[in-house]
């Protein structure tokens, strides 16, 4: 992983720790334990580090996987209703080699995943996974499952797909491609973003708030519950939001 190379990496941008931690918006003190292999980098931080430094390592060197990452493209490119010359034109690249990585058959440099995830305005992690991502998928599959009461075979006729998939994504022992984690939160009534979330870009997203706070948001009920507000259009979370300022608010006193 990154991790391992960082201090390589850092040292060959000719950048000490404390101008990468400047230059990428990361506290000091987790840059130091993650060089020093105390901490793991969270898909955030993995984004600032892409975003930031100067890499010429290609994504294997990196010991990432790109697994699932053909789907995404094709997907958000015919999202956006383009065709693969229009895409190829927008990032002055071939449309050979974009159709080879929609194929799977083409890994693209870090440069050029830079290149994509900026044209798309999406995070770079999107496109990448690791061992700790499949399992925590497939564990809210299951755990989304069990409490809807539903077994794997009743899951898989809804989500149109096979019983045997159903029982390898749950045990992460496969990359879900976009339109299959697409099918299954339609299946099971819960957003796409709460299946793909890992639990350590939740910490890093609430780190400052207190510890009794943050175990009660990491609670498998409260988690569907905010898997359920990224399903909200624009109009529905205004209520919500003003229903959360109004229990904030003191109540009115009697006249």
């Amino acid at each position: 992983m990154l991790e391992k190379q960082l201090k390589k990496i850092r040292t060959k941008n000719k950048l000490t720790i404390e101008e990468l931690s400047k230059t990428c918006n990361l506290p000091l003190a987790y840059l130091k334990e993650v060089e020093e292999g105390k901490r793991e980098l969270t898909s955030k931080a993995l984004d600032y580090l892409l975003s930031s430094l100067d890499l010429d390592e290609d994504i294997e060197a990196l010991h990432f996987s790109t697994s699932g990452m053909g789907d995404k493209l094709r997907a958000m490119r015919e999202e956006k209703g383009l065709t693969l010359e229009e895409l190829g034109r927008h990032l002055d690249l071939s449309v050979t080699y974009l159709s080879e990585i929609e194929l799977g058959e083409r890994t693209p440099s870090i440069q050029t995943l830079q290149k994509i995830s900026r044209y798309f305005n999406v995070p770079i992690s999107l496109f990448l996974h690791t061992e700790g991502k499949l399992l925590t998928t497939g564990k809210k599959i299951r755990m989304t499952r069990e409490s809807r009461g539903m077994t794997q075979k009743q899951l898989a006729i809804k989500a149109q797909i096979s019983p045997g998939l159903v029982a390898q994504l749950e045990t992460g022992k496969v990359q879900p491609s976009l339109k299959t984690i697409e099918r299954i939160a339609k299946a099971l009534d819960v957003s796409v973003c709460y299946l793909i979330l890992e639990q350590e870009d939740a910490e890093g997203l609430i780190a400052g708030i207190s510890p009794e706070l943050r175990e009660l948001l990491f609670e498998p009920r409260v988690q569907m519950l905010i898997g359920h507000i990224c399903t909200l259009d624009s109009e529905q979370l205004r209520l919500v939001l003003n229903f959360i300022h109004m229990l904030k608010e003191p109540a009115l006193k009697e006249k």
